[in-house]
């Protein structure tokens, strides 16, 4: 007898997770199935708008392609577009759950609701489909068709796909940049000053490691890269790594422009790295606020000679924005303003030039917990060489 009793309290406890999990239908209203669309073909689907509160995104076919009329026709990624379409037939058949409209919101569907709105328009601008979408569950979603007091249940989970963002679906955020491997050197210019970063080492192999198997797995030494500076200059070989790691993949946020203009100011940037390679050198420059109120909010970006104005956050190009005095923390001993560098009032070089190519200068790198010179403390005592060189 007690067992009977924990399996049927077992069952009652199923039927409440259920009931809770899946909304009910209206009190005294049959299940009725409906096709939301019938007849729908996604061939005929010439545009994707898809919106929640602020956000709005438009996916216009071009051809045989997708593009993002918000970001000036930036190419959409057209297997993202797909995934939209491949749930059309899931609405042909739906579930009407409620129609009462006190319940809709608690199906996110109530017209002052938080819902995503698809709208998909055929060559005329006609909308051949306009749903407000709410909560999924795991294969299943509830939606309502607009100007309509019904809530329906469809088998698609649709949230997941229907995203709001022009970011979200573009074919790539990356900058088509040199690949970090080849870099041979950046240059900086900012707010008059000139850096130079080389690499110096690394890409040489290393001793094998070896896999759960016991096979060996080959590895090459990490590049090293150096600044140029007045020759026995204190560096921090750490501020140098941190910059260049930094740089190794350029992301943008949006897209401005398909092509730059005054607005932009490209002609005078406020930053310009260069990254060269053994056979070229890729120019980016980044430009003037996005919104002229906040100079330190998101700024224009391009790499010149390419289509495309990107906007780039102020996380991202404040990393980048440095002078020598992030670097060099203490001149060799004895140098004066007299040996032809001009010193700024921290006591370090305002503006070092380019050196001409050939070996890097042999630096005398200060490194964080060993001692080591600070600016203005005179002679530089010698610092107890690294296990493994930390700049040749």
């Amino acid at each position: 007898m007690k067992n009977l009793n924990l399996i049927l309290a077992a069952l009652l406890c199923a039927q409440v997770v259920i009931f809770l999990v899946r909304p009910s239908r209206t009190t005294g209203q049959s299940a009725g199935t409906v096709e939301l669309y019938p007849g729908l073909d996604a061939a005929a689907v010439s545009s994707i708008e898809l919106s929640s509160g602020d956000e709005k995104v438009t996916l216009a076919r071009k051809d045989k392609e997708w593009v993002i009329p918000e970001s000036q026709g930036y190419a959409a990624d057209t297997s993202r577009v797909e995934e939209i379409l491949a749930l059309l037939p899931q609405l042909a058949r739906a579930e009407v759950v409620s129609t009462k409209p006190e319940m809709f919101a608690s199906y996110d569907l109530a017209d002052n609701s938080s819902f995503t709105r698809l709208r998909l328009l055929d060559k005329d601008r006609k909308p051949v489909v306009d749903l407000m979408v709410g909560k999924s569950l795991v294969r299943s979603s509830f939606v309502r068709r607009a100007g309509e007091q019904k809530i329906y249940r469809v088998e698609a989970a649709l949230s997941g796909k229907l995203m709001t963002r022009a970011r979200d679906f573009y074919t790539e955020t990356r900058l088509p940049l040199p690949e970090a491997t080849v870099r041979t050197a950046l240059v900086v210019e900012h707010a008059g000053d000139t850096l130079e970063f080389r690499k110096v080492g690394g890409g040489e192999p290393a001793p094998p490691q070896y896999d759960h198997m016991g096979n060996p797995v080959p590895i090459v030494k990490p590049d090293r890269w150096a600044i140029t500076a007045p020759e026995g200059a204190t560096v921090d070989a750490t501020a140098v790594d941190e910059y260049v790691t930094g740089l190794a993949n350029v992301y943008f946020e949006d897209v401005l422009a398909a092509a730059p203009s005054a607005a932009h100011g490209f002609e005078a940037p406020f930053l310009r790295i260069r990254f060269r390679t053994a056979q070229e050198e890729t120019q980016l420059v980044i430009g003037a606020p996005v919104d002229p109120a906040k100079p330190d909010g998101a700024r224009a970006m391009m790499i010149v000679g390419k289509p495309w104005v990107y906007g780039i956050e102020s996380f991202s190009w404040k990393r980048w924005a440095k002078r020598a005095p992030d670097f060099i923390k203490a001149l060799p001993e004895g140098a004066t303003p007299a040996d032809g560098a001009p010193v700024s009032p921290e006591g370090l070089p305002a503006a070092p030039g380019l050196t001409p190519p050939g070996p890097a200068p042999s630096l005398d790198l200060k490194v964080p917990g060993m001692p080591g010179a600070t600016p203005g403390a005179g002679p530089v005592p010698p610092v107890a060489p690294p296990t493994a060189p930390m700049n040749p």
